[in-house]
């Protein structure tokens, strides 16, 4: 049977295209962010922008350096959108025990990330 003609499963489908999109959008910002800082002769950075707030001003006013790290940042950040793209999707077919999986990781995700920024 060719794959193309299996019904595909809808959260499947959108757990597919978050991870896409964020692929996609990571991929684009780190390359204009690449080009940005070559046009623009900036010099390689001594350390990293720590402040959300700071990382997207600096974007958008068209600091390539800046666009690298925002790209990395969302590359990061996919796989969490993914699992709470299965957590709705799990709770909308009602499937408790997987939803309540799905809310746990995403629990334990935000304290390392909280712990982690401190």
């Amino acid at each position: 049977m060719n794959y193309r003609q299996q019904p595909a499963d809808p959260l499947a489908r959108a757990v597919h295209w978050s991870l896409l999109l964020g692929l996609v959008c990571s991929v684009l910002l780190m390359i204009a962010g690449l080009f940005l800082a070559f046009l623009k002769d900036q010099p390689r950075p001594t350390s990293l922008i720590t402040k959300l707030p700071d990382l997207l001003r600096m974007a958008a006013d068209g600091n390539g350096v800046a666009c690298m790290e925002l790209g990395v940042l969302v590359l990061m950040l996919t796989p969490v959108v993914r699992v709470m793209v299965l957590a709705v999707g799990w709770m909308a077919r009602r499937e408790g025990r997987m939803a309540l999986v799905a809310l746990t990781v995403l629990l334990l995700l935000a304290i390392s990330i909280m712990l982690s920024v401190g």
